[in-house]
């Protein structure tokens, strides 16, 4: 039957952590095992949705060539920094939609999605920045673009591993990992469905209401 479909996270591995950007910047811990699983040694891990460069961290410390693409360039710069110390990976600055690789020459990608309703750099205005991106159906048409650009940066049988919530805006349900999903399967065949299970505390007594203390792993094959 495979493996688990569900996951208890703990905590980051001090070694690589990286306390400036906590709560923002993932986990190197969480990100090692997937690339063991889902890559080979040397083969190249695609994140274009890079943010700190965790997933190069991660791909670096378990032997992997790791590409990653980051929006925003002071951030981009930033991570760049970070990787000096993790050899083997390329970070730049640019667009998702439209990604600096050669067809046909990634084997893994591995990413956190941009989250639709953030309060993060609502000012971009180029539709390069996802999190900028008021309107949901734009905001997905944008992700539909994407993944088709990643898609075809992927060699026959590379994998994505894209992690991502459903969401809650003021008293509005929006189901971003569902739709995402429906986005991706236009251009990958989707895989099963995993679960990442966060140590969150629960409270309150709305039963329309939880603490959302998972997220979805939406695994896909080319």
């Amino acid at each position: 039957m495979g493996v688990a479909s569900w996951l208890v996270l703990g905590g980051e591995d001090p070694e690589h952590a990286l306390p400036e950007a906590a709560g923002q910047a993932g986990l190197v811990s969480q990100l090692r095992p997937l690339i063991r699983e889902f890559s080979a040694p040397g083969e190249l891990v695609l994140d274009p949705f890079a943010g700190w460069g965790t997933t190069l961290v991660a791909a670096s410390v378990e032997g992997r060539r790791g590409f990653g693409i980051e929006v925003d360039a002071e951030r981009a710069e930033k991570a760049r920094r970070r990787l000096e110390g993790y050899p083997g990976q390329e970070l730049v600055p640019g667009d998702a939609r439209k990604p600096p690789l050669e067809p046909g020459s990634v084997d893994l990608v591995l990413c956190d999605l941009p989250y639709f309703g953030t309060d993060l750099n609502t000012d971009a205005t180029d539709g390069a920045q996802f999190y900028a991106l008021r309107d949901y159906e734009d905001y997905l048409g944008a992700l539909d673009e994407a993944f088709g650009a990643i898609a075809g940066t992927m060699r026959p049988g590379a994998r994505a591993v894209v992690a991502v919530q459903n969401r809650r805006i003021a008293d509005r349900f929006v189901p971003l990992a569902w739709d995402a999903a429906r986005v991706l399967g236009r251009h990958l065949t989707l895989g099963d469905e995993r679960v990442h299970l966060y140590d969150r505390p629960a409270g309150g007594d709305d039963p329309m209401r939880t603490n959302r203390s998972h997220e979805y792993l939406l695994t896909a094959v080319k």
